[in-house]
């Protein structure tokens, strides 16, 4: 038998938000980017609300990918943030 299912609950759940860039929201295609965009803005907004861990990654922000949302940094200032060397796969 397998292990039982156990809801999922602001003490046991943290948040990452990687490489959510400029340059690679544009590359979105499954999804309108405007659309995509506002429903990870609207994820960061939750996760805030329940006072969830979050950790913000991004690569190669000075290249083509470009800088994090700025809405990101606004809405975790104290978050931790990884900025990775150039390589597009966390």
């Amino acid at each position: 038998m397998g292990k039982p299912y156990t809801r999922l609950d602001k003490n046991n759940a943290a948040i990452l938000l990687v490489e959510h860039q400029a340059g690679l929201l544009s590359l979105v295609r499954e999804i309108d980017p405007d659309k995509f965009k506002n429903n990870v803005l609207a994820l960061a907004d939750l996760a805030k609300y329940f006072k969830l861990p979050t950790i913000l990654t991004t690569s190669f922000e000075d290249g083509p990918n470009g800088p994090l949302m700025p809405e990101l940094k606004q809405t975790f200032p104290n978050a931790p943030f990884i900025p990775r060397p150039g390589q597009i796969n966390a």
